[in-house]
């Protein structure tokens, strides 16, 4: 009976650790690789709750980018006319990625 406790015991102590191996360093760059890629590039296959952050994500670039140009048009500024033009392409772009890929053309881009 004590052989078997402790093969549970070493089975919930692998549970745990499997569950936290997305959290501690250095699997978040794993993680975090992979979401950066479907923000950038999108992802056929990507499931609804990553689509939705996407697309939140991108809104909140594009009011960034907004704010920009509202300091660049008020204070004549150039130089943030042309951080929210980067602001809103980066926006613009994490949105669409957001919204499902037809296959065959990103396989073609990767």
């Amino acid at each position: 009976m004590g052989a078997r406790m402790s093969t549970k015991q070493d089975q919930a102590i692998e549970e745990v650790r499997a569950k936290q191996r997305n959290t501690v360093w250095p699997d978040t760059i794993r993680n975090s690789r992979s979401v950066d890629a479907f923000l950038w590039k999108g992802s056929p296959d990507a499931p609804l709750v990553q689509r939705i952050g996407a697309w939140i994500f991108g809104v909140l670039f594009i009011m960034v980018g907004l704010g920009w140009s509202v300091v660049a048009y008020v204070n004549h500024w150039w130089v943030f006319a042309v951080l929210s033009i980067l602001w809103f392409y980066v926006g613009g772009r994490v949105f669409l990625n957001g919204f499902r890929k037809n296959e065959s053309k990103v396989s073609k881009r990767r």
